[in-house]
């Protein structure tokens, strides 16, 4: 019998990249609809005057403009919140502008506002296990970081932050965003710590879709350009962030990691940030950026060991090591290696990757666990309720404490 493949990918939103493609949003805005709810993140929209700028051109478009600001994580009281304001009358379009926590709360207000009731109800894990039906107000997401990559997926991420807890999603096919703007330019005055954050996100995300083990050759292609891509220009953006065609890299890595984690699923990093985020309060993209390194050597020896010891696993194990060797030249800006016929090429870049990895968390403002007030005595609790779905290997809980241990 040959051996073939088979995948499915996901829908991706209508999408528009380049440096001052903003100019053309109050137009896009206006053909979804006559009544605009637009959700923008902290200040440098309006400290940069373009929120004053899309207000104006919207103004001679529209039937009527709202205005809402949000700050940190959205919760589900925020979403709930939201909703009920602005459900009558209800927004015939949605526009949010700012950061994946922004793009966020704009998702879930979005499928909220056409029901009646708390977003609890959909919530995965923690709500009450009710299908969403996946209407929706037309939703346009334009991100102002380059990291979580919410413009291109259909969840959005809540949160409820305390000792009991959760970082959870609303899902629904429907919640791909209908139309992402992508502007390099809305980049440029990201602070170099939320640059280097959010950066690792996207890379993060990258590696765990090019690693998991529901990759296609599809999400391989696309996450192995954006690696190199992001190889290219990560650390620029976080030296130099008015270097444009670095921040432009780095968009266009970001909107694939979103692509390809939606339709490839995530590793460890990712399965640590959820209890994380709950317990802690603690951004999105510094758990991802900051367990990266740990994480990516913990996996990378764990194949290791199965190549020597497990004759049976060696094949696909071996593959995965020639994965991880492929990104590690990729990300030191190297060309990207053929076919890895020589175990020291595979050992040399597995190693290369590693060390690049910790050299950008040492060198970069990427903060550690313990500067949000996580220790040794919490590591079991978030070890436990750490998922490692499409983890190229098998974690055990005291592994998973090695990973978290090495960044308090």
């Amino acid at each position: 019998m040959v051996e073939t493949f088979s995948f499915e990918f996901a829908s991706t939103p209508d999408i528009v990249f380049g440096c001052g493609a903003l100019a053309g949003l109050p137009s896009l805005i206006a053909e979804q609809g006559e009544r605009v709810l637009l959700i923008t993140g902290g200040s440098s929209l309006q400290k940069s005057g373009n929120l004053q700028r899309l207000i104006a051109d919207l103004e001679d478009r529209v039937e009527s403009i709202e205005l809402e600001n949000v700050s940190g994580e959205p919760s589900p009281k925020l979403v709930d919140e939201l909703a009920e304001k602005h459900r009558f009358p209800a927004p015939t379009v949605i526009a949010a502008v700012g950061g994946g926590s922004v793009l966020d709360a704009g998702k879930a207000v979005s499928a909220l506002i056409p029901c009646e009731d708390s977003v609890m109800a959909y919530l995965e894990g923690v709500g009450k296990g009710r299908q969403h039906s996946g209407k929706k107000v037309p939703f346009i997401a334009v991100p102002t970081t380059s990291g979580t990559g919410s413009e291109a997926t259909k969840n959005a991420v809540l949160s409820r932050v305390g000792e009991n807890g959760f970082k959870k999603s609303l899902r629904h096919d429907n919640f791909v965003p209908d139309l992402a703007l992508i502007d390099p330019e809305l980049v440029q005055s990201c602070p170099p710590d939320i640059t280097a954050a959010s950066g690792l996100d996207a890379i993060s995300q990258l590696l765990g879709a090019y690693l998991s083990t529901e990759a296609s050759p599809l999400t391989d292609s696309l996450a192995l350009k954006a690696l190199e891509m992001a190889g290219n220009s990560y650390y620029l953006t976080v030296a130099e962030g008015k270097n444009l065609r670095a921040r432009a890299d780095m968009a266009y890595a970001a909107l694939i990691s979103g692509i390809v984690l939606a339709n490839a699923g995530l590793g460890i990093v990712h399965g640590a940030a959820s209890p994380l985020g709950g317990y802690f309060d603690i951004p999105h993209g510094v758990v991802c950026g900051t367990l990266l390194p740990a994480a990516v050597e913990k996996n990378i020896e764990l194949l290791r060991e199965e190549t020597r010891e497990d004759r049976g696993a060696r094949t696909e194990s071996r593959q995965f090591l020639e994965k991880y060797a492929r990104a590690g030249a990729l990300l030191n800006q190297e060309a990207e290696p053929g076919r890895m016929d020589l175990e020291v090429q595979v050992e040399k870049y597995c190693d290369r990757l590693i060390d690049i990895l910790y050299e950008w968390v040492e060198k970069l403002p990427i903060s550690r666990l313990g500067e949000y007030g996580i220790r040794e005595a919490d590591l079991g609790k978030i070890a436990a309720e750490t998922g490692c779905k499409n983890n190229p290997v098998s974690l055990s809980r005291e592994q998973i404490e090695d990973i978290l241990r090495a960044r308090l």
